[in-house]
């Protein structure tokens, strides 16, 4: 791969994972590389690897397959009693290497699920089988989603919390936890520092004052050149209905293909896209001739039945129908390699109407305008820190009403990974 900063901290982790084959952590802030070092380990690394994520469309955008369908697991919580075993053992016999993309959303029982099922399928009775780990998240974006009282409170008897770091089998390894440092998303050491404050809820009210001279009124902006994150479905949905409805013009929709098996929650844009010429719409895969990245937004500047032209920065470019793949691993006897299985497909334009976004679904992008509204106030742990770290720079962030303090919610617990691990930078 080129073009990518092999910087201290990669050549630390990648000498860990690559060489030592010891199990780690990988974590660090927002725009710290975290994605970058994954695929360029991936690209490089020799050994036998699977890459897992919690959810399907976070497998999807790495590429891999989610823990549930890889280890067979229910779609409930994991009961130690419940672990099977697999009808093909290959692919777990011959790991090198289990990576689990956004741990933070990965719950405590899901992870002792992993450990056992490994253990078993592999008849090897070490933590996780024997297999070396590595994790990669940011405890202080995304969290577990636990809904439920009665499984909150079952959490906090006999786990002590829902995340991953308070799984049983972290009482039996020796793991180490590895912080990527620098940050390429933003340059303004000001900006950057005032995100740290939200990250860890620091922030002073000078600091939250003087962050909320950012605050405009409706009619001080074109809305249209930027992108709003929001903390719900329902209200991403509305404003961008209302926006393509104010668009005088012909709609059309495009319909996506499917094959085999692909889960609807797995989905990377509409099934059904319906689009006017001068929608806003963000690109959501990197063009093969570089013309546009992943969450480059523009705007639709001609449609035909069959067409879509959108215009970057004064540029007409054709947009053209995008294949993604939902892979699971297999084990090839005759290359004695763990490769990849095509098991169903979803083919679509690669872009979706971006007037607005929902937090969630900004995981992981960078925008340079961006309004953070946060409707009735923020309601989980990192929510505030994910919306306001997407944006590139604080000139190009506005808020819609002032931050208050009840916004910046974070869950003291994501300290304790600090106990748990062994931290070496």
């Amino acid at each position: 791969m080129t073009g990518i900063e092999i910087n201290d901290d990669f050549k630390l982790a990648l000498s860990i994972i690559d060489g030592d084959g010891k199990s780690i952590f990988i974590t660090g802030k927002a725009g710290t590389g975290k994605s970058t070092l994954l695929k360029y380990f991936r690209a490089t690394t020799k050994k036998n690897i699977v890459v897992l994520a919690p959810t399907g469309l976070a497998a999807i955008n790495v590429d891999g397959q989610t823990i549930h369908s890889f280890f067979k697991f229910p779609p409930t919580f994991i009961e130690a009693n419940k672990i099977r075993p697999l009808r093909d053992k290959e692919v777990v016999k011959k790991l090198d290497i289990v990576v689990i993309d956004e741990v933070s959303m990965v719950r405590a029982d899901l992870m002792d699920g992993i450990d056992l099922s490994l253990q078993l399928n592999r008849n090897n009775n070490l933590p996780f089988g024997g297999v070396q780990m590595v994790f990669i998240g940011d405890l202080f974006q995304l969290p577990p989603i636990v809904k439920d009282q009665e499984l909150k409170e079952y959490f906090a008897e006999h786990y002590g919390s829902p995340y991953f770091f308070s799984a049983k089998v972290f009482n039996k390894i020796n793991i180490h936890m590895l912080e990527l440092n620098k940050i390429y998303r933003q340059t303004d050491n000001e900006f950057i520092g005032f995100l740290n404050q939200i990250r860890e809820k620091k922030i002073n009210g000078i600091s939250l004052t003087k962050f909320n001279q950012r605050v405009k009124p409706n009619g001080e902006y074109d809305r249209n050149s930027y992108v709003t994150l929001t903390p719900t479905n329902a209200v991403a949905n509305e404003i961008n209905q209302e926006y393509l409805e104010r668009i005088n013009s012909q709609a059309l929709m495009y319909y996506a293909h499917k094959e085999g098996k692909f889960e609807v929650n797995a989905y990377p844009t509409e099934e059904e896209l319906k689009l006017k010429v001068g929608a806003q719409v963000i690109l959501i895969k990197n063009d093969k001739d570089k013309r546009w990245v992943n969450g480059t937004i523009c705007k639709i500047s001609n449609l035909s039945s069959s067409q879509i032209f959108v215009n970057i920065e004064g540029h007409t470019c054709e947009v053209k129908r995008e294949l993604w793949e939902n892979i699971e691993y297999y084990f090839d006897r005759e290359k004695n390699k763990i490769e990849e299985r095509i098991i169903g497909s979803f083919e679509q334009y690669p872009l979706r109407l971006a007037w607005a976004l929902t937090i969630h679904k900004s995981q992981g992008q960078t925008f340079s305008k961006v309004i953070v509204d946060m409707g009735n106030g923020a309601f989980a742990h990192g929510q505030t820190y994910v919306a306001l770290s997407r944006c590139t720079s604080i000139e190009g962030l506005i808020l819609r009403k002032p931050l208050e303090y009840k916004d910046i919610i974070l869950d003291d617990t994501v300290y304790k990974a600090e106990e748990i691990f062994n931290k070496i930078n």
